[in-house]
């Protein structure tokens, strides 16, 4: 009996599908290391791991293993039990992180996380201000969204009211200096402005919070000489450095965690994304000092799903895996060998306007003229999508993403690279068409033709970052 095709279910069943965002068309059934498989046997490369979680690959058979062995003994305790496996798996983190003898909370999402470790800034150093990256993302509550400057827009009743206090540091970038210093490497003199700006409400800054590498921030890579001044700036003013490390964790960057690339301890590191391997998860690890002072005053963090059994078993499975498979430096390798596919292409197609990265999170900017599409990067990521390519493109300027699996191969990065290679070709050609790529599914067609008309959130996304370095400039030579 034929089996009924993604858009035969759509139409039967996709009217009980609440569209806060566009979908595929394709309805996946499956995973395969690389690959997903939808409902007609279509196989697609998945670059993006997923959602940048699923570091060993899709249905990798030992992580899975290890999760049914767990399940067949227990799922969930709430707060008032642990199990050994809690205990073990805190063990086990601990030892692999840049906090030296980390204490560790397991959570369930990254929001979730982020959201205690600003909490537990506050309640160590006694003040209520938050500090982040003008382009950083931390999550989707209330918070954490606001600290996100992807919400900086009018009439953002959904995000009100914002807690106050929280401010932005400018990006560093040295393709576009957010203070219009023309240098050939990020020289980091936008620190120094921002703190200009932010003058006395720097005594009430809790916590910076940083992600090593911003990625829906258009894959910026500070470098470590700034990383490591706002690290002193951070502690010489009395707050707490915390680090997001989401999706640079757990070997993604050719280190167990992106800052210890940078030489930099935090007093706070906080995970998800990879190290639930595509199950939820989140986890803080905290200090000692941060832990001492936290256990002093009693402090306490309830929820329904915190250090549930099965959470802290896929990490350690995560952890187990990437050690005993060599992925961290895997990645470090395999990565190099993407990268320099990428800027041979780069060398080849006008369109490419840099190639950037670490291990395997990397990225590939688009060149932009007068006259460019107003959706480039959509387009670039559509046309892959329909040669078998799935990737994801950032906010603000179209930088590409690519930040697959661990476990890729040279064999799929060529296959990879092969479908780059010939989406350009056909965008240098003038060859792409947007309203022909776009998914035909009778629920994320209209989003997505509703998106593009009037006052788009993208428009307005790229109009607050085409505007705020000349404001910045401004707001700064006023102060001087």
């Amino acid at each position: 009996m034929k089996t009924a095709g993604n858009i035969d279910l759509w139409k039967q069943y996709g009217d009980s599908i609440l569209v806060v965002q566009p979908f595929m068309d394709n309805l996946i059934v499956a995973g395969d290391g690389c690959y997903l498989v939808d409902v007609e046997g279509r196989r697609i490369l998945d670059l993006a791991a997923g959602q940048f979680c699923s570091i060993l690959g899709h249905s990798h058979p030992r992580f899975i293993a290890r999760l049914q062995e767990q399940l067949g003994k227990l799922l969930h305790l709430g707060d008032q039990f642990l199990s050994p496996g809690v205990l073990l798996a805190a063990h086990r983190l601990a030892s692999i992180s840049p906090v030296r003898k980390g204490k560790v909370l397991f959570l369930s999402t990254g929001s979730e996380a982020n959201e205690c470790a600003m909490r537990i800034a506050k309640a160590v150093t006694g003040r209520t201000g938050m500090l982040g990256f003008s382009r950083g993302y931390y999550g989707i509550s209330l918070a954490t969204r606001n600290l996100s400057s992807i919400s900086d827009h009018p009439g953002k009743v959904d995000f009100e009211p914002a807690p106050p206090g929280q401010y932005k540091l400018l990006s560093p970038s040295a393709r576009r200096c957010p203070i219009g210093v023309e240098h050939a490497a990020c020289t980091g003199a936008c620190l120094s402005a921002s703190y200009e700006l932010l003058g006395e409400h720097a005594q009430n800054i809790a916590a910076v919070i940083i992600e090593p590498i911003l990625s829906a921030g258009g894959m910026l890579y500070p470098p470590t000489e700034y990383l490591r001044a706002l690290h002193s700036r951070a502690k010489a003013c009395g707050s707490l450095f915390i680090v997001d490390e989401a999706q640079t964790g757990l070997g993604r960057c050719g280190a167990w965690f992106d800052i210890q690339n940078h030489g930099i301890e935090p007093d706070i590191l906080v995970m998800s994304k990879t190290a639930g391997n595509g199950y939820p998860i989140g986890a803080v690890v905290v200090s000692p000092a941060v832990a001492e002072r936290l256990e002093a005053q009693g402090f306490t963090h309830l929820s329904s799903h915190q250090n549930d059994p099965l959470a802290a078993a896929t990490v350690h499975a995560v952890i187990d895996i990437v050690e005993e498979e060599h992925l961290v430096d895997h990645s470090q390798r395999i990565g190099a060998y993407f990268f320099e596919r990428l800027q041979s292409l780069r060398a080849k197609h006008r369109l490419i306007a840099d190639v950037r990265g670490r291990g395997l999170m990397i990225a590939m900017e688009l060149a932009t003229h007068e006259g460019s599409p107003p959706d480039l990067g959509l387009e670039f990521a559509m046309m892959c999508e329909r040669r078998g390519v799935h990737i994801t493109y950032t906010y603000y300027e179209p930088v590409i993403r690519f930040i697959p699996p661990l476990v890729i191969t040279e064999k799929e990065i060529d296959e990879a690279i092969a479908v780059i290679d010939d989406v350009l070709s056909a965008l240098e050609r003038d060859n792409g068409n947007l309203r022909d790529l776009l998914p035909k599914n009778h629920r994320s067609g209209p989003f997505v033709q509703r998106s593009r008309q009037g006052l788009t959130p993208m428009k307005i996304i790229r109009g607050l970052w085409n505007n705020p370095p000349r404001e910045w400039v401004v707001r700064f030579s006023n102060r001087s």
